[in-house]
């Protein structure tokens, strides 16, 4: 059975921001009649110069990467352990090209960056930063990437519990991100999706205040979720930008 993906998507700049500093990136390509996905979200740092720009050469690096390294590396038996070097690659050259930026003009600039790679089922996901990705399968959600933020920091170290954490003067300080220094953790994941299974990727502003409820119950199409989702949030304090791509894996026809 060939797998086929259902993809939302959607960004707004909140109600107290003036600018929106976040970006996605949504790519869809198939060998023969097998689909692949790349779909990504940069959330620009707003405490640094330059934060839209940051995320939006993120997205772009990784656009380039799509259309001159994946060509190379994709067909049906597709080498997941090559793959994933190349992306890595292509994300520490993204980190150099904005640090470089940073030095040259004298401003510190930086983004988050989740990203997410979908061939036949199997997923790999990349992480910098506190932009998640959250695993919805079979009605259960759980978030499949790790917050980089010194209050993480504080709950592994058992110096914090998450409760604490989320109500933390220092909740929102990364402590790796790329175009910030040379040196970031990227975090990785990877699993395989059934028929039905969804993954989201989004910035900070919308999970902090999205309702998970909705995702676990919400039978219909998925744009029209992000879009209600979205709606709700806006009905709030919607202090930050907001951006989430969903994708779900549904059934396709048979070879």
């Amino acid at each position: 059975m060939l797998c086929q993906y259902e993809v939302g998507y959607m960004t707004h700049q909140g109600n107290r921001r003036s600018e929106n500093q976040d970006s996605l990136l949504l790519r869809r390509g198939s060998v023969g009649p097998r689909e692949f996905l790349m779909l990504a979200v940069a959330d620009g740092m707003g405490g640094l110069a330059n934060g839209a720009e940051a995320s939006s050469q993120a997205v772009q690096g990784l656009d380039q990467w799509w259309s001159t390294q994946l060509p190379e590396l994709i067909s049906p038996e597709l080498d997941w352990e090559q793959l994933e070097d190349s992306l890595a690659v292509a994300i520490e050259a993204v980190n150099w090209q904005l640090c470089s930026r940073s030095q040259r003009i004298s401003q510190r600039s930086g983004t988050t960056l989740s990203l997410l790679f979908l061939y036949e089922g199997e997923y790999r996901v990349f992480q910098v930063g506190d932009s998640r990705g959250y695993l919805l399968e079979d009605g259960d959600l759980r978030q499949i990437t790790r917050d980089q933020t010194w209050c993480q920091q504080e709950i592994d170290a058992g110096h914090l519990t998450p409760e604490e954490a989320a109500v933390h003067p220092r909740r929102h300080v990364l402590v790796s991100a790329l175009g910030v220094n040379r040196d970031y953790t990227l975090g990785r994941s990877a699993g395989r999706l059934s028929y039905g299974d969804s993954i989201l990727l989004c910035s900070d502003g919308f999970y902090q205040e999205m309702d998970p409820a909705l995702l676990r119950t919400w039978r219909g199409p998925v744009q029209e979720l992000l879009d209600t989702m979205a709606a709700q949030i806006l009905t709030g304090p919607a202090s930050d930008n907001l951006t989430a791509i969903l994708v779900r894996m549904t059934k396709g026809r048979r070879l």
